[in-house]
């Protein structure tokens, strides 16, 4: 197999003749090809690798003068590649190129995709702060609430991993901003995924381009692939079972107390665990339908997952409209609108991370 480094680069200069040279060390027993795709930098860090081309003949340099963006100049990269393996990676040093080869070995023993992870055991991030770590948590617990298929990795926003080229081919990939993996992992051809745990360095050069922007690109991107992939779909399902959960609800409680006679709080009681019931039924064979295992024993255990799910889900209405109404004012009908919206938000993720969280993909 023949090994293709993708580096999209801007404003790099001071980098690249470091990462050419510790590439070149760290992969002297692998057959490879570093692409360097430059966006025109202004400190001409394209004329920086093109010097560097002329005396390592692995280095090849696409400058682009009409596009700046990461993942795009990616994609350039994978489309001028040679090899049978692809492998994306920042200029920056952040990423320690000594990996490669074992993510590469990763490769020939049968993985489609390997992550090089920070958040697997032995990965670990230098000198982030308290902030930029909940920032990327947040941002990977969104990754996986709406695109389930990035649960294979702990690290789904990781800049850098390698795949077969097969996973991409004949796959149309849109992506904006600097989440390409996301992409990869929500609509490659993948069979196989697999984690490097990696440590992120601090940056010694340049200066990080991680902002507000960036961070409305991923939430667009982010949107846009939920919507592709069905998740948004999914989503509304979910909320129209849960219509049909308040109005079983209602239903029960009517008939048993009015027409049976059975005191009004054991009414609800049972009222309650039907529309838990109809609602996990309804939602087992249609909002997540393409997301659980067969078997009467399994059906069970998805049913006890919901109804511990569903528990917490009342006071927590209760809670919330509570603390808007009376602490801050707000409209008693309004507040139990944002309660529900609440309880609406946490039995979806709680459901889908857990419940139904079974994935065909081996890890």
């Amino acid at each position: 197999m023949k090994l293709s480094i993708i580096v999209p680069t801007y404003n790099e200069k001071d980098n690249i003749p470091v990462l050419v040279k510790e590439l070149d060390a760290a992969l002297h027993d692998i057959d490879f090809e570093l692409i360097i795709v430059d966006d025109d930098s202004p400190d001409r860090t394209w004329e920086v690798a093109e010097n560097l081309a002329s005396t390592h003949p692995f280095v090849r340099v696409i400058r682009r003068r009409n596009e700046r963006d990461l993942s795009t100049a990616v994609l350039t990269g994978f489309e001028r590649s040679t090899g049978e393996v692809l492998a994306v990676m920042d200029a920056d040093l952040q990423h320690p190129p000594e990996k490669v080869s074992a993510m590469f070995k990763r490769i020939r023993n049968g993985a489609d995709v390997v992550v090089g992870s920070r958040y697997v055991e032995g990965g670990e991030i230098e000198e982030w702060s308290v902030i930029r770590k909940l920032y990327s948590k947040g941002a990977t617990l969104l990754a996986h609430i709406f695109v389930p298929k990035s649960r294979v990795t702990k690290d789904p926003l990781s800049g850098f991993f390698m795949i077969k080229k097969t996973v991409v081919d004949d796959v149309e990939l849109t992506p904006t901003g600097y989440k390409i993996l996301l992409e990869i992992l929500a609509k490659g051809k993948i069979n196989k995924a697999e984690e490097e745990p990696i440590i992120f360095r601090k940056r010694e050069r340049g200066k990080s381009s991680l902002g507000v922007g960036v961070f409305v690109k991923y939430i667009r991107h982010l949107l846009h692939l939920s919507w592709e992939t069905g998740e948004i779909r999914r989503m509304a399902q979910f909320a129209a079972v849960g219509v049909s959960g308040v109005l079983v609800n209602l239903g029960i409680l009517w008939a048993l107390t009015d027409y049976a006679g059975i005191y009004y709080l054991l009414s609800a009681v049972a009222s309650i665990e039907a529309s838990i019931v109809s609602n996990f039924v309804l939602n087992d064979v249609w909002t997540f339908r393409d997301r659980k295992e067969s078997g009467v024993t399994q059906w069970m255990k998805r049913l006890g997952k919901f109804n511990l799910i569903s528990l917490p889900a009342f006071p927590m209405q209760l809670v919330v409209m509570g603390i808007l109404k009376e602490f801050f004012g707000m409209y008693y009908l309004l507040a139990a609108l944002m309660g529900i919206l609440v309880v609406f938000i946490w039995n979806f993720v709680a459901n889908s991370l857990w419940t139904w969280r079974e994935m065909n993909l081996k890890t």
